[in-house]
Formats: structure tokens, sequence, C-alpha cells
């Protein structure tokens, strides 16, 4: 007989084995990061995308940023982030204004040889454009998004970010009425690991929720996280990250980063969200 008091197993959408998957290759290959965006795949990681040196260059230029602080609501003493954040207290013309100030900034994190990020962001819209498709910062009224921030958390013995999903029902804001990012099916992840020591690894699940979901758990509107135990025998991929790789996934499942037991390793990553305004335009902001 089922236990009353026990929390109930997370329903949301379930996916076949053909797209539950990870795609991983040595270096970069645009063809499996449009699988992710076309939603045929849940996901795809290219190891060493970034050279060791350029990792630490640019980690050494984010920790030096005047364009470095420690984010609203830090988890951490320790954490930190060089880019504009998107929060329910402001307005987006709040958030377009950080955008523009921020980049200048973020951009000289990237100065010196490369590959560097975006140099393989250039790379990327050549590729789409081959294909007829046009990658584009997301914009409102004219003014665009920045195209990425960097963010750095210290990692700890509990995740470093605890399960969650990025889909829109859960972090869609009464203020983002009319940015056209709204209409980008599906959202996705994209992240470039720069600094991480053992564990802190990617865990995905093979769940979707939607808000009929977090109520059945009893989750309030605006909460943040899944309890584990609503996880438990749920699919899951856990997935290693190392410096250098760059990866995207379906922001839509529910995701986590793992603990490392090593509170004096940071987990430093360049991070954006991107994914299908229609079938000729791809959004990327942060």
């Amino acid at each position: 007989m089922a236990d009353p008091g026990a929390t109930p197993t997370l329903a949301g959408r379930r996916r076949d084995p053909a797209y539950f998957r990870f795609l991983e290759r040595d270096g970069v290959d645009w063809d499996a990061w449009w699988d992710v965006l076309s939603g045929r795949v849940a996901g795809t990681i290219f190891r060493g995308a970034l050279a060791p040196d350029v990792c630490e260059r640019t980690c050494r230029r984010f920790w030096a940023s005047p364009l470095t602080v420690s984010p609203p609501q830090a988890v951490r003493s320790t954490d930190r982030v060089a880019g504009p954040i998107l929060v329910s207290s402001g307005s987006l013309d709040a958030y377009l204004d950080a955008s523009e100030r921020a980049r200048p900034g973020l951009d000289a994190i990237w100065e010196g040889p490369g590959p560097t990020l975006p140099d393989l962001l250039e790379d990327c819209r050549t590729h789409l454009a081959g294909l007829g498709v046009k990658l584009r910062p997301a914009e409102h009224e004219g003014r665009q998004a920045a195209v990425f921030k960097v963010r750095s958390r210290a990692n700890s013995e509990t995740f470093g970010l605890l399960p969650h999903d990025d889909a829109p029902h859960g972090w869609m804001k009464p203020h983002l009425a009319g940015f056209e990012v709204i209409r980008v099916r599906p959202v996705c992840n994209a992240l470039t690991c720069l600094e991480n020591g053992p564990g802190g690894e990617l865990v995905y699940w093979n769940a979707a929720p939607g808000p009929e979901d977090r109520r059945a758990l009893g989750l309030p509107p605006g909460s943040y996280g899944y309890p584990l135990e609503a996880l438990e025998g749920v699919e899951r991929i856990t997935l290693e990250i190392r410096p250098g790789d760059v990866y995207v996934f379906d922001g839509g499942n529910v995701h986590a980063v793992a603990p490392s037991g090593r509170p004096d390793v940071r987990r430093t990553v360049a991070l954006w969200s991107t994914g299908l305004l229609d079938e000729r335009t791809v959004l990327q902001w942060a």
C-alpha cells in the first residue's frame, strides 16, 4: 500500500530513446547542434571545443572584470556573474539597458587568440546561413538582448543547481510580454564550461513537466526546484562536464548540476538561451 505521505513521482512528458540522449562529439558539429534546436534529440556536447589556454585566459578576465558582481539572491557568497540578469522585479527596458551596458565588458572577456566562444558562434551563424536559417540576438523594438553571460558558482556537497526546468511556463514573467523570446520552441540551454573540478556533472531527467505537474506536487507558482524524491525512478542521464566543453540541451526537461563535495572548486560557464522562433530564425539571448 502506498504511503499517503510520500512525495508523488513527478509526471510530465516522457520521451522515447531516440530523443532522450546526448550526441557526443570531439570538437564542433553544427549539424548535431541543429538536431537539438529542431527537436530531434535532447542534447549534444562538443568535447574540447575551446582550448585550455582560452578557458584559463577567459576565467582570469572574468574574475578581473568590473562587470563581474554577486548576482541577486545568490545562493553562496562566492557566486559571481557578468552580464544582464532577467528578473521578475525589473522591466524589459531595464533588461535591455543592462544588455547594452554589459556588451563591451562581455566582449572584452573573450579578447585574444582563439577560437573563442564568439568565434564559434560566428561559425554557427555561417553554418546555419548555409541551411537558409538566420541566427541573431533576440530583439525588442529594435534593441538587442545580450547573447551570453558568464557565471561562476562554488561547487559543494549539495546540488550546485537544484533539479528544475527552464520551460516557458516556469520562467515567463509578466514584464516579458511582447518580447519575441516567448514564441521560441523549444527553449534550449547552451553553455560553455570554462572551469570545473571533479563532480559538477549535468544531471538530466526524462521528464518535461507542465504547470499541472507542479500543482500535483503542491509547488506554488514561481517556486524553484523539484524535490529529489519526486524524481526517484525517473530515467536520467549524468553527463561529465569538462573545461572546454560546449553543450546545448532542451531546457524543458528537468536538469540539475550535481554536487562535487569540493567547495574550493569553482564551476564557471558562459551560458545563454536559444531556440527556433520559426523554421528560418534562431534566437539567442542571456
